[in-house]
């Protein structure tokens, strides 16, 4: 199977959407208002450089090119188009464009200052050379400068710039520097390039051949766990408002549903009545834990007071069992990391099997790690006593 690096970045984002649109070809219900605008204003640039060989189109034929084509694609995707910026309408997003152009038109005219290489420039990218693992990719633009740079140009539209970081990690361009390549042999020097149009910057970045086999590898390994996977489970995240597939999706097919339904019947549809059910009783059940937890506090204090291991009800008697517990950090504090680093310095870490808790809650209490050890943990755990009671169908009686 050949793939793309959009396909392994909609598999990071949500592998059910990577099945939708890879696997079983579902057409998108939406499309993000952004998208649409970012493919018209790439059909701008492309138009503009391939008439660079036989003439400079001046500003105003590049925007009259852009609004034909905006125009002639909205008409085509008006029903589909989503918008999900409060207040905004299309007729922003559309002068939003212009803007674009016009920032970038003036930033670089004339465009004279590299040779053209390639403008949507199909690569093919074989990892290792033996077919297993292939990728297939689309360049915005490669250019070669004067002194033989080869340079990978994208486009970007987006609102937010990325930090340098980003550019240094980017993994797209990085392939499509594998591409060519693997394309044109006698390619040595590279530069990866990004025009983040609505800033009017320019980022770049470069890749060492570590680097660029580090890539092949973590791409083969991210291949290896798709065709591994058997789920697809749906991953909900912030892109999801921009997703297309709600209506396939699992997560949010009930609430396409919903939204359909007149007032009225939403309140009666069988699973809105079963959550509202179930929340009430989960109420409950948290307002009957909270007083539980009061009356435990004032059981266990009456038989500390009288000296009590046992109380009797009318009913009903509680048997109060004590034992000592470990309280361990969580995971993800720098408490937790710190015990971690302190077994695996005692070479206990695979006697605990990876931290198991109660295996270490256990040696704590009885010693037996060594008093080196104990010393170092007992600044990050807590020892405390629980108390449990323990329900009886009968209250002591004497007979």
């Amino acid at each position: 199977m050949t793939y793309s690096h959009s396909a392994l970045e909609t598999y990071e984002t949500c592998p059910r959407k990577y099945k939708f649109s890879y696997r079983d070809h579902l057409v998108p219900e939406e499309e993000g208002i952004e998208a649409f605008l970012g493919s018209c204003f790439h059909e701008a640039m492309e138009k503009l450089y391939r008439e660079l060989p036989f003439r400079t189109m001046s500003l105003e034929e590049l925007k009259v090119y852009y609004q034909d084509t905006w125009q002639k694609n909205f008409k085509e995707k008006k029903e589909k188009l989503k918008i999900t910026e409060p207040g905004r309408t299309a007729e922003d997003y559309f002068r939003l464009g212009l803007k674009f152009l016009e920032d970038y038109y003036r930033h670089y005219y004339p465009f004279n200052q590299n040779r053209i290489l390639g403008l949507e420039e199909k690569l093919e990218i074989d990892l290792f050379g033996d077919g297993r693992y292939r990728l297939i990719g689309f360049a915005d633009r490669i250019d070669q400068t004067t002194d033989g740079v080869i340079e990978i140009h994208d486009y970007k539209t987006g609102s937010k710039l990325p930090p340098q970081e980003a550019a240094e990690t980017d993994r797209q361009l990085a392939l499509y520097q594998l591409g060519i390549k693997q394309k044109w042999p006698w390619a040595e020097r590279f530069k990866l390039v990004w025009h983040h149009v609505a800033f009017d910057l320019e980022i770049s970045s470069t890749r060492t051949p570590e680097q660029l086999e580090e890539l092949k590898r973590r791409i083969a390994e991210l291949i290896d766990r798709i065709e591994a996977d058997r789920e697809f489970e749906p991953r909900e995240g912030a892109l999801c408002d921009w997703c297309g597939y709600w209506s396939y999706c699992p997560l949010k097919k009930h609430a396409v549903k919903l939204q359909k339904l007149p007032a009225n019947e939403y309140l009666q549809e069988e699973a809105v009545v079963l959550v509202d059910k179930y929340m009430t009783y989960l109420d409950q059940k948290k307002q009957a834990e909270e007083e539980l937890d009061k009356l435990k506090e004032a059981i266990i204090k009456y038989a500390d007071d009288h000296d009590l291991a046992r109380i009797n009800g009318s009913r009903y008697s509680l048997t109060l069992t004590r034992k000592d517990i470990i309280r361990f950090p969580s995971r993800g504090q720098a408490e937790r990391q710190k015990l971690e680093d302190i077994l695996r310095e005692a070479g206990l870490w695979s006697a605990l099997s990876s931290l198991d808790l109660n295996s270490l809650e256990k040696a704590i209490l009885e010693e037996t790690l060594g008093p080196d050890v104990l010393k170092k943990i007992r600044d990050l755990v807590s020892k405390e006593k629980l108390i449990m009671l323990r329900p009886g169908k009968k209250p002591d009686n004497k007979d």
